[in-house]
């Protein structure tokens, strides 16, 4: 029951989280009722393992295994958008199924509450410039 209440709890912050980043370069709202905030130390060392349909995130816990974390991706130059959760003491996940002709990138955000959240740096894969001829 307490596994059930996390999930929804961290997918009810998932489009509030999304939008976080998404709002990053723009100017703070200032709207009253604001949202989601970012709170606690955001994950680090967001690496990629690129297997062609098959990559693997791995990123360091800055909570000690204490916190859930949302996956967020997509294709490069779109946004980006939940994949997965992962529970707390989880620092990799592996995405599934895509073409090994598109980019993609991602990133992972650390669940300190609902409406407390932290998201990594991004990362992305190369693939376009890695298959320009030389």
């Amino acid at each position: 029951m307490a596994l059930i209440s996390v999930l929804v709890a961290v997918a009810a912050v998932v489009g509030v989280g999304l939008l976080l980043l998404e709002r990053r370069a723009a100017p703070p709202d200032t709207t009253p009722g604001s949202t989601a905030t970012e709170s606690g130390a955001p994950p680090t060392d967001l690496t990629l393992r690129d297997d062609a349909t098959t990559i693997t995130l791995t990123w360091t816990d800055p909570s000690g295994g204490l916190v859930p974390f949302v996956v967020a991706g997509g294709r490069a130059g779109l946004p980006l958008r939940m994949m997965a959760t992962v529970g707390a003491g989880q620092s990799t996940y592996t995405v599934n199924g895509l073409s090994s002709r598109v980019d993609y990138c991602f990133t992972v955000l650390a669940v300190y509450d609902t409406d407390q959240l932290a998201a990594s740096s991004q990362v992305c894969t190369s693939r376009e410039a890695d298959s320009t001829p030389g």
